[in-house]
């Protein structure tokens, strides 16, 4: 089976090129020298393409989302389910600023929006709604799973952007071990998780950080996104035409 992995990211070029390097587990994926901005493109949002029948339109999320942020360039891989193992780790380099004698007023800097991890069969449109249909029902099914808000509970797939402590994720959204939506500069690294989904047999997704601390593991279905398949659409990746990825 094959797996798509994408990186999404912010990057504000300074004096010399960034590097990124991508494992997954000792495998070096890509080495990137970053050689210039990556800067926030807004693009319209338009769910015109969504089948009328589409799970998804359904989502509240349309009753205010205006335009979608992306990144004017996006890192995607086509990879090989063997490779997909234990672990993905980022490790960034970047010593670019002018600090000089305790001051620094200019530097690169890094701000991260999501990475995903699905099936290539899921870039059909279908497949990605048939997931979420078969989500929503089972946990409907289930009479005490958590509805208020489901989605912190659950898992988050495709992309998973939270961290876990003392058992449970964190909700604050202004923590530092939150990853995404802060900028970060000089160099450093950040590590996740793939796990196989407990709920649906061979399926590898990308787990939260400190997943090994989460309770309740057994019960947590995934709560499947609304907006990637929006992202994907503008990326041109995903087929929507319901025919065979």
């Amino acid at each position: 089976m094959k797996y798509i992995f994408g990186l999404l990211f912010e990057y504000e070029y300074y004096k010399n090129p960034a590097n990124i390097k991508i494992f997954f587990n000792d495998h070096l994926i890509d080495d990137i020298d970053l050689t210039e901005n990556i800067n926030i493109r807004n693009i319209p949002f338009d769910p015109s393409w969504l089948p009328i029948d589409a799970s998804i339109r359904r989502s509240k999320t349309w009753d205010f989302l205006k335009f979608l942020e992306i990144p004017e360039k996006v890192f995607v891989y086509t990879l090989d389910e063997t490779i997909i193992q234990n672990s993905i780790k980022i490790k960034v380099t970047n010593n670019n600023s002018n600090y000089t004698n305790g001051f620094m007023t200019k530097w690169s800097s890094f701000e991260f929006h999501g990475i995903f991890l699905m099936p290539a069969c899921y870039l059909n449109y279908k497949a990605y709604d048939e997931i979420n249909v078969e989500q929503t029902n089972a946990k409907a099914n289930i009479p005490d799973y958590p509805t208020a808000p489901e989605a912190m509970y659950s898992l988050q797939w495709p992309g998973e952007s939270r961290v876990v402590r003392d058992g449970e994720f964190i909700t604050d959204g202004t923590d530092k071990e939150n990853w995404t939506r802060h900028t970060k500069g000089g160099s450093f690294s950040m590590e996740f998780p793939i796990i196989e989904y407990i709920h649906k047999k061979g399926l590898k997704m990308i787990g939260p950080i400190n997943y090994e601390q989460l309770l309740e593991k057994e019960k947590r279905l995934i709560s499947v996104s609304d907006t990637w398949p929006l992202y994907l659409k503008h990326l041109k990746l995903i087929n929507t035409q319901n025919e065979t990825a």
